[in-house]
């Protein structure tokens, strides 16, 4: 619940002290502007917005420049004097400022950029719309990338008309408000089956399993590395050991199992493709029919 009023409101103050704190001349102002612009930047690259609605990060943008322009309007309006002094504290905490969101906004926008030796892979969804909650290759937008074997890991989440995970209205216990629940899941390449896990109970939000971390998973051995599909459903899950598979067999569908907060897709790549042991290989880059994907991108 915090984390859904950050999402929303501080983005919403920032953008009004733009709007509406006089600044008393344009130097300041646009020190002011680039010093909270670049939070909002920030926010805009980092925010898991499908917590919210993925609509709000479209329309942040616009509302960002509405801000500003209202903001240059009111620039020397004000009828009191500004002492130097507090014009240079001013001034001093604004380059400060922009020197700090700017850093943050740097590494944010290093994991955009695809790492090389990625392989590509197949979207396993057939039907829906989908949002990258982590992904990328920076802890920033990313948390996966601090753990070695699935350093470029993706969680994939459903979407609604909303453009939410899950319904707002519905218990977060009720698993079927969740967009992307008991989705059916496709290979992502032409492979082998390695492994196949069915039988975890699928969990009802916040529980996890902390013993059996990737659920009930298919590991595919392809393109020379290993594919795994993490946290499917309970009994969904239609792939034996040793069967090859195309990109048009069913694996499953997504469920809830497993070291997951809520019903999402865990998918990454590793080295080791001649055993079914899985974070035990090094991470490999992957993209999904050509496309490098971070948070915020949608399939």
């Amino acid at each position: 619940m915090l984390g859904t009023l950050i999402i929303v409101f501080v983005p919403l103050i920032l953008l009004a002290a733009l709007a509406f704190v006089r600044q008393p001349s344009r130097l300041q102002f646009w020190l002011y502007t680039l010093a909270l612009g670049l939070a909002v930047v920030y926010m805009w690259l980092v925010f898991p917005w499908a917590y919210v609605s993925t609509l709000y990060r479209v329309v942040l943008p616009l509302l960002l420049i509405a801000a500003v322009y209202m903001g240059y309007r009111r620039i020397g309006t004000q009828t009191k004097a500004v002492a130097r002094w507090q014009m240079l504290m001013n001034v001093s905490i604004n380059l400060l400022l922009v020197v700090f969101m700017g850093g943050l906004c740097g590494f944010a926008i290093k994991g955009y950029f695809q790492p090389p030796g990625a392989i590509d892979l197949s979207s396993p969804f057939r039907e829906g719309t989908f949002i990258v909650g982590h992904g990328g290759s920076s802890p920033f937008i990313n948390a996966h990338a601090k753990v070695r074997p699935q350093n470029h890991a993706l969680d994939i989440l459903g979407l609604n008309a909303w453009g939410n995970r899950k319904d707002p209205f519905s218990d977060l216990k009720d698993l079927d408000s969740y967009a992307i629940f008991d989705k059916p899941l496709y290979s992502p390449c032409e492979g082998e089956v390695l492994l196949a896990v069915d039988g975890l109970e699928d969990l009802l939000p916040p529980a996890m399993d902390r013993e059996n971390l990737a659920g009930n998973h298919v590991v595919i051995a392809c393109l020379g590395v290993k594919v795994v599909l993490a946290h499917m459903k309970k009994g969904s899950i239609l792939v034996t050991e040793g069967q090859q598979l195309d990109t048009d067999t069913q694996l499953g569908n997504v469920g809830n199992s497993g070291n997951t907060s809520e019903p999402h897709l865990h998918i990454h790549a590793e080295t080791g493709a001649e055993t079914p042991l899985i974070l035990k290989g090094d991470a490999v880059p992957i993209t999904i029919d050509g496309r490098y994907l971070v948070r915020g991108s949608i399939l």
